[in-house]
């Protein structure tokens, strides 16, 4: 499902008129990076939270 709205949002945003956009670029990347700011580091999906804390490094699928 994930994927799927991946691609919708990607064939919108090509197919769009950047200068008609209701929301900057730069105003979306400035609010993920204050939400990463503010986001306690154990919920974030790195090497050091996320599903990265309770998944072994040893499994071979990954």
């Amino acid at each position: 499902m994930g994927a799927i709205k991946a691609i919708t949002a990607s064939q919108l945003a090509l197919q769009s008129n950047p200068d008609k956009a209701k929301v900057s670029l730069d105003a979306v990347v400035n609010t993920m990076w204050e939400t990463a700011l503010d986001m306690n580091a154990k919920y974030k999906e790195t090497s050091d939270g996320g599903l990265a804390t309770n998944i072994p490094i040893s499994l071979p699928e990954c």
